[in-house]
């Protein structure tokens, strides 16, 4: 049986709770990703985090004992611009020098089908903390197994974006965070 122990993100993006013991897989970089992706003047826009850890423990037979942790860099927010990467890490936005790094711990990833699975935990960004839930797409390709997923929070109830920037009008409160992680299989 093949099992994934550890998942380390490195140069692409995201981060980790009760990483196990055993040496890392290593992590397929890219095409590892994290990407966000809101609406600003009600056009869409991609930007991606190009800094990340993560550790995944999964294993298929045991999925009650899996864990995940992530832990992004947000210094490494892109854009595309420079000068728009340097605005949002103002205080107004994401404050990136008293918050540097966001993250997810996982409370449970339970099966809820045959490749996917239901991930629950805490997500901070800045100083707030709310849980999240959301599935996940699990694939093994030969010796390498993905996770996606994807999930929608409002970036007000992080206080990304105050003052003016508040107001959803510009930049809309809805923003979908989506992962996808890929590592090697040990055998």
């Amino acid at each position: 049986m093949k099992r994934l122990t550890t998942l380390t993100l490195g140069a692409v993006l995201a981060a980790l709770c009760q990483a196990p013991s055993a040496a890392p897989d290593p992590v397929q970089v890219p095409p590892s990703t994290i990407t966000i992706t809101f609406k600003q003047e009600g056009v869409s826009v991609d930007a991606t985090f190009n800094k990340f850890t993560a550790a995944i423990d999964y294993d298929p037979a045991k999925p009650t004992a899996a864990s995940a942790q992530f832990t992004i860099d947000i210094a490494s927010f892109d854009l595309g611009t420079p000068e728009y990467n340097k605005e949002v890490l103002k205080p107004e936005w994401f404050n990136a020098g008293k918050y540097p790094t966001a993250t997810f711990v996982s409370s449970s990833l339970k099966a809820v089908s045959p490749g996917v699975l239901e991930a629950t935990g805490k997500l901070t960004i800045r100083d707030k903390t709310q849980e999240i839930h959301f599935p996940v797409s699990v694939k093994d390709t030969g010796k390498l197994r993905s996770y996606d997923g994807v999930v929608h929070i409002n970036r007000t109830a992080f206080d990304v974006g105050t003052g003016e920037w508040k107001a959803t009008d510009i930049v809309a409160d809805d923003v979908a965070i989506k992962v996808h992680a890929v590592a090697n299989l040990k055998n």
